[in-house]
């Protein structure tokens, strides 16, 4: 990491996979680091409609960085281009004089404030993203040749972009960005934080199930996630029809617009399933540690960091190909398996190997563990060293 560099990473709002970059950062000596968020989201209870309650994360946000907070002019709540609008964005450029911004984002208009006054004072810029290209997304001709020309003529206004897995360096690399200007900032969650909670829940296991009403012997399938159509829950379930499920427990770990839906096929079905509700970031560990095997299924998922957090609980994952981070994170038979979006049959024969070979569980799940091991926060500051280091050349 190149020394006194002042380094401002524009944030959208806190969020909780995000912190722990910013502390890593906070601990790199002779850098002059700062996130400036541009809005409080997260911080005070926000209503979530597809949750129906009030949301805000029981885990401490802001502590071991520095930060600070402009003004949201724009409405988050209806999102879209206005969601953020900062006029403090001027003052932090112009006046604060950086000599790197780090940001994501190309929707808002903050982060075209950001684009356009880095520009303007000749600020060097460093963009991230976890988009992946989208299989299942068709749109018109004429949407993509603009979407084509405006994406690619904004990436080459960066001075360097980051990629989170191999999905978004492909993503990137289809909107022209060069080998030269690429670096690596792998998806990760705080591995230490969950893997806390797996030793404490150690030898737990039997005690909590109980207490959740699933039988002792029942494998247990983790669908950790939003309940949306993009998210194919009921793919799940299909499968799981499909085979003898007499000893499988399907645990929703979420909630969303479709659990209506899912509920009345498990009923129709017969399915053993447990509902939790939405769970904040100190409990979920708790169903995690009762689980046997995690499955992500979505037909477009750039970086599902549910996915790691199962990793660290020592779970094998069945995931799609659509997922970014399916062939960074499993090797498909090592610990878990790659599927096609929607192909039930697979991920049916996929379950039902796992519910009669137990002992593939234990090892799989130990290569689980062992590969999120390296998607790391600390990896992550060292790719954003390099980039620093590339756009700062000379300096």
């Amino acid at each position: 990491m190149p020394s006194n560099i002042k380094l401002f990473y524009f944030a959208p709002h806190p969020v909780q996979y995000h912190v722990g970059i910013y502390r890593e950062l906070a601990r790199v000596d002779r850098l002059d680091f700062k996130v400036i968020y541009e809005d409080n989201f997260g911080l005070t209870p926000t209503y979530v409609d597809e949750f129906k309650s009030e949301i805000k994360w029981d885990i401490d946000l802001m502590k071991g960085y520095p930060s600070e907070f402009m003004k949201n002019y724009g409405s988050r709540n209806r999102g879209g281009f206005l969601a953020r609008v900062n006029i403090g964005i001027f003052g932090q450029i112009i006046k604060g004089k950086p000599d790197v911004v780090l940001f994501k984002g190309y929707t808002t208009a903050s982060d075209w404030l950001v684009m356009i006054l880095s520009l303007a004072s000749k600020t060097k810029i460093i963009f991230r993203g976890e988009a992946v290209i989208n299989m299942h997304d068709k749109p018109h001709l004429l949407k993509r040749i603009i979407k084509k020309c405006v994406i690619t003529k904004w990436l080459s206004l960066c001075d360097a972009v980051m990629f989170s897995c191999a999905g978004n360096k492909k993503y990137f690399k289809y909107y022209g960005v060069p080998e030269s200007k690429l670096f690596p900032i792998p998806c990760a969650v705080d591995n230490a934080f969950f893997r806390g909670y797996e030793n404490l829940y150690s030898g737990k296991k039997s005690a909590i199930k109980a207490e959740v009403g699933i039988p002792e012997d029942n494998l247990v399938v983790l669908f950790s996630a939003r309940f949306t159509t993009r998210k194919r829950p009921l793919d799940l379930l299909d499968a799981i029809s499909k085979i003898d499920n007499t000893n499988i427990t399907v645990l929703f770990v979420g909630d969303g617009p479709e659990r209506e839906i899912i509920e009345g096929f498990v009923k129709k079905h017969l399915i053993s399933a447990v509902f939790t509700g939405f769970v904040n970031q100190s409990e979920i560990s708790k169903y995690y540690s009762i689980s046997d095997l995690s499955v992500v299924i979505s037909d477009y998922d750039p970086s599902p960091k549910a996915m790691n957090e199962a990793m660290n609980f020592r779970l094998p994952i069945i995931v799609s190909d659509a997922v970014g981070t399916a062939h960074d994170l499993i090797k498909d038979g090592n610990n878990g398996f790659i599927v096609g979006v929607g192909d039930i049959d697979r991920i049916s024969s996929k379950i039902d190997f796992f519910n009669k070979n137990r002992d593939e569980l234990t090892r799989m799940g130990q290569n689980s563990f062992d590969i999120v091991e390296k998607w790391n926060f600390i990896e992550d500051v060292k790719g954003i060293g390099q980039a620093i280091g590339h756009v700062t050349q000379g300096k």
